[in-house]
């Protein structure tokens, strides 16, 4: 069985060295190259933003769903605590705040006082346990 192998010899240096002095000298060849790297950094970013925001959304969904059970629309469910739409929220992730989405719960009944917190967007509001956990 043949086997076929890279071998890199003298050339590949001389060919390096005169990429190099050439956009030594013309450095405006650079600016296309540098201006994709940082798009590519922004659209990173986006993504991993985008990507974080909708793992932390899940999370506080499954804790709701821990509390009040699972969601079913149109459909009565016994228990005390219900569903209640959702809630523009933040928390922390890191050294900043994010928005979210958040659940809202509440108890049974009428009046004040009824709303139940969803523990995992308690914990997320807790900056100094947070940054434990992450530590």
């Amino acid at each position: 069985m043949a086997r076929n192998y890279h071998t890199l010899n003298s050339q590949t240096s001389v060919n390096e060295e005169k990429l190099s002095t050439f956009l030594k000298k013309n450095g405006q060849h650079l600016l296309p190259m540098v201006d994709l790297i940082t798009q590519s950094r922004l659209a990173i970013d986006e993504l991993i933003d985008s990507v974080g925001r909708a793992t932390l959304e899940t999370v506080l969904e499954v804790s709701a769903e821990q509390v009040a059970g699972t969601r079913h629309p149109g459909k009565v469910r016994e228990g005390s605590v219900m569903w209640y739409g959702r809630q523009p929220g933040r928390v922390y992730l890191g050294d900043r705040k994010l928005a979210v989405q958040r659940p809202r719960l509440r108890q049974r009944g009428r009046g004040r006082d009824k709303e139940v917190m969803v523990p995992a967007y308690a914990a997320l509001q807790n900056r100094k346990a947070m940054q434990a956990r992450m530590l």
